[in-house]
């Protein structure tokens, strides 16, 4: 702007230059209009800029991970003049969702709506949100300017990436091939156990018709799933003390170990229950279209002490075999819980996904609990 500001005094050192040489009156006349210029146009943008208008949209709220969404800007004039130029600043981060575009200016003419798409897309996995920085309205010389309403901000959610894992060493003595082979159905259809408002995960064969002619919205049954042995997940969800960068690059490891551990749980016929900070009562669940969905909007924002809650849910989880854990950091503390709490029999599988040293997993390995390392469980032609 300011060197619209320069441009314009020159046009009027013009005139004043001519005046001096030689002052004839439509020189004067044209130095009248030179000066009246910049009112008549600020008059004009005043009373345009009520007729700007802005919305967006996302092409979809969900995403994988570097896979490019559409975010889609839809600016409209309602006002008989036209708007000489519209900027739009776009945020541009390392580690948040990448616009394919950092500015653009704009022409809408009067009566009109215009929309530019740009391309977004994010390398970690978790719930972005997504606006322009900033937006400008111009008058039609370039000389003043004001800052509009953003859009609504939008949310977009990166999946996690799930990897096909070499097996787990779970314990499988009380699951017998027949319960494995018959987890095709992973519930009891005899016994509905509640009714729900409908998800896309479900099947169209487990709508309510009555139910959603009564509410006016489709209501799905959830049945009683069968007795079937569950393992137990509990992943630590506290904030990552670190710089936002590698705090996201732990977090989509995390993640991506999770989904990765739930897929090949319920292939092999096994229900899962995710627990974590800020669960109420974890449910056991067969299908993992559930258990993704639940995943895939975990939040890493708990103000708690993570010991205390992984004492709770040993506390629990006592009577049950299978326990997989997926940690941050391995402390001392740490170590002490889960040797101390550790009941005979139970097959612990812990997931160190920050730094740890090879004395912590020895201590752990002594005690009787296995470590995994993930990355090294990804199967050769899905390695990272």
């Amino acid at each position: 702007m300011a060197k619209n500001w320069l441009r314009y005094g020159m046009v009027v050192l013009t005139p004043l230059l001519f005046i001096l040489l030689r002052p004839l009156p439509m020189i004067y006349w044209a130095l009248y209009a030179v000066l009246l210029a910049p009112i008549l146009s600020l008059l004009a943008a005043l009373g345009s800029q009520h007729g700007f208008s802005v919305s967006a949209k996302l092409s979809s709220n969900y995403a994988a991970k570097s896979e490019q969404v559409s975010y889609i800007l839809t600016i409209s004039n309602r006002s008989f003049l036209s708007y000489s130029c519209i900027y739009i600043r776009f945020q541009m981060s390392a580690v948040a969702p990448i616009f394919d575009c950092k500015e653009t200016y704009l022409f809408v003419p009067s009566r009109k709506s215009i929309s530019i798409t740009v391309p977004v897309c994010a390398d970690y996995r978790g719930t972005y949100t997504i606006s322009p920085s900033e937006i400008f309205l111009y008058d039609f010389l370039g000389l003043f300017r004001w800052k509009k309403r953003l859009p609504p901000t939008l949310s977009l959610t990166v999946l996690p990436r799930v990897h096909p894992l070499s097996p787990l060493p779970l314990d499988a003595e009380n699951l017998d091939t027949a319960t494995i082979t018959n987890q095709t159905l992973h519930e009891d259809y005899s016994a509905i156990s509640d009714l729900k408002k409908y998800q896309p995960p479900d099947s169209y064969r487990k709508i309510h018709w009555k139910a959603s002619a009564k509410r006016n919205e489709l209501i799905s049954k959830h049945f009683q799933e069968p007795e079937t042995h569950t393992v137990f997940l509990c992943i630590d969800n506290s904030i990552i003390q670190s710089p936002r960068r590698d705090a996201l690059i732990l977090e989509d490891q995390m993640m991506d170990a999770l989904v990765s551990v739930m897929s090949q749980c319920t292939n092999l016929g096994y229900s899962a229950a995710l627990d974590h900070m800020g669960a109420y009562k974890p449910e056991s669940m067969a299908d993992f279209a559930r258990l993704f969905q639940l995943a895939a909007h975990l939040n890493f924002d708990a103000n708690d002490a993570f010991d205390a809650y992984l004492t709770a849910f040993f506390h629990a989880n006592r009577g049950h075999t299978n326990l997989i854990l997926f940690l941050q950091n391995i402390t001392s503390h740490t170590i002490s819980i889960l040797q101390a709490h550790r009941t005979p029999g139970q097959n612990v599988l812990v997931f160190p996904c920050g730094e740890t040293t090879e004395e912590q997993i020895d201590k752990l390995q002594k005690s009787g609990l296995t470590c995994l390392d993930f990355y090294s469980m990804i199967q050769k032609d899905d390695a990272l």
